[in-house]
């Protein structure tokens, strides 16, 4: 078979490392869930800007049982 070129090798090597990173970090969020440290009353972050994550804005107060 043929070499793979340089590019891809150092491709893979950062999707490798990457990998990592993440499971580590699914681990460690997990571990911190069971845990106690972590609980449903933290405030919750979002990247779909003025909402609360559940397409709610954020300056709403809202009875949690009621979603």
């Amino acid at each position: 078979m043929y070499r793979r070129p340089k590019f891809l090798e150092i491709l893979l090597e950062i999707r490798e490392q990457m990998s990592r990173e993440v499971d580590y970090d699914v681990d460690l969020y997990a571990e911190m869930v069971r845990s106690g440290k972590i609980s449903q009353d933290h405030e919750r972050y979002s990247l779909n800007g003025g909402t609360n994550g559940r397409g709610i804005p954020k300056n709403e107060k809202t009875d949690r049982n009621k979603l």
